[in-house]
């Protein structure tokens, strides 16, 4: 017979994020989170958290390089916490740029360097 455990946990209200990204550079970022032992999702959770709070800086340069890209694209499909993906939505806005543009330069800072972002797990 098999058991199963009860677990009282807090559920938080999530959203979902689908875009064409570059392919070229989605696969690079899938592989240095993988390396970090880190989902996707969790990575570019906590760099959105950053982002809208100040913590992480990009240059506009490296935003708006991707306003134009025509290179092969993949699908970004993920879930992440509601709360965050918001606040990250609005700065983009408020700073005059789209949320792709800005996931895009992250992911690609994030491949080319030996970049690794704080993350506490609660």
């Amino acid at each position: 017979m098999a058991g199963y455990i009860k677990i009282e946990a807090d559920r938080v209200a999530t959203t979902a994020l689908n875009t064409k990204v570059n392919k070229e550079v989605f696969d690079k970022f899938k592989v240095c989170c993988k390396v970090q032992g880190y989902p996707l999702n969790v990575m570019l959770e906590v760099f959105m958290q950053q982002y809208a709070s100040g913590r992480f800086d990009l240059d506009e340069d490296e935003i708006l390089r991707w306003k134009g890209d025509t290179e092969e694209a993949d699908t970004l499909n993920t879930t992440f916490n509601k709360e965050i993906y918001t606040n990250f939505k609005y700065k983009c806005k408020g700073n005059g740029y789209f949320v792709k543009h800005v996931v895009m330069a992250f992911m690609e800072r994030y491949a080319n360097s030996d970049l690794v972002l704080e993350y506490r797990e609660k």
